[in-house]
């Protein structure tokens, strides 16, 4: 199990992860975001090289239990990793999801809203396609809809230009197409 990681692959993780929390009687709790989140929370039929995620409660163990799994499956040490947590709103997310649920281990995943808030802030031209379908998930009509929810999440961060051009261009592709992506 190398490489790219898919919706049941991680969700195959999240199984091994139970298990491992399970010996050490560790209750875990963690929030995913990224291309993580889509796949898990949103359906995107996409892979992600790892699963960005914020660990809110069993740390230690957790991480153990990461780099445990991830040497036995070639995936490296940092497969779940926190490096996106800069990136997070200081807002808490109120409609996060709960993606798995089992005795030891709570994945919750962000909101519709907080994905756009840092798909916009990292504007990247590769989340094109989640900003997409996340506007469609949010039933939004209007570029500036999409930038008041990220200003309300980042109000001290300028959006980029290049945010900007993302939106630009999910709008005319809607508008060309005469319905939504």
């Amino acid at each position: 199990m190398t490489g790219l990681l898919d919706r049941e692959t991680i969700m195959q993780l999240f199984e091994e992860l139970d298990k491992e929390l399970r010996w050490t009687r560790t209750r875990a709790q963690v929030y995913v975001v990224g291309g993580a989140a889509m796949s898990l929370a949103f359906a995107r039929e996409r892979t992600t090289a790892d699963v960005d995620a914020r660990i809110d409660a069993g740390h230690y163990q957790l991480t153990k239990a990461v780099r445990k799994i991830g040497r036995e499956h070639g995936l490296g040490d940092n497969w779940l990793n926190e490096q996106a947590t800069s990136a997070m709103p200081q807002t808490a997310d109120s409609k996060a999801k709960t993606l798995y649920e089992s005795p030891y281990l709570t994945i919750t995943g962000a909101s519709a809203e907080h994905l756009l808030g840092m798909k916009l802030l990292a504007a990247r031209n590769k989340d094109h396609g989640d900003v997409a379908r996340l506007i469609d998930q949010l039933g939004i009509e209007q570029p500036r809809e999409a930038i008041r929810i990220y200003e309300a999440l980042f109000p001290h961060e300028d959006l980029k230009a290049e945010a900007v051009d993302i939106l630009k261009a999910v709008f005319q592709e809607r508008d060309k197409t005469g319905n939504e992506n």
